[in-house]
């Protein structure tokens, strides 16, 4: 597949493809990640951010909308979602990239997405 070939495909409109290649698409995407030695169901994704306590949103809501009422005083602004960066994703990742970097130092790396596997509590023998 050259250049032009991939362009055209990525960026087709939703209408010009057909009902078929779309759903086939989508359950492509939806697949749990490949591991060896390992089950695909037993690995759960890490969220980079994570919802923040109902009681907190307050203090972050009237923080953006001073911010947003800066540079347009008479614009309005709904906040939908409050959340905060999630530790451990940040940390696996620090610690990710810099092993990776220790290997490939003129390198420049992006995690895109963490697993962890998923706890299993009774099969401990203690």
């Amino acid at each position: 597949m050259g250049l032009c070939s991939w362009l055209r495909e990525r960026f087709r409109r939703t209408d010009d493809v057909p009902a078929e290649a779309s759903a086939a698409r989508a359950g492509a995407r939806a697949e749990a990640p490949e591991t060896f030695g390992c089950s695909a169901g037993s690995w759960v994704e890490v969220p980079p951010f994570v919802e923040v306590d109902p009681k907190d949103h307050a203090a972050a809501c009237v923080v953006a909308s001073a911010i947003a009422a800066g540079d347009r005083p008479e614009s309005t602004m709904v906040v939908r979602r409050v959340s905060i960066a999630n530790d451990e994703h940040r940390r696996v990742a620090c610690v990710a990239t810099a092993i990776a970097a220790g290997a490939y130092e003129m390198s420049s790396f992006k995690v895109k997405k963490i697993y962890k596997q998923m706890e299993r509590g009774s099969e401990h023998a203690a």
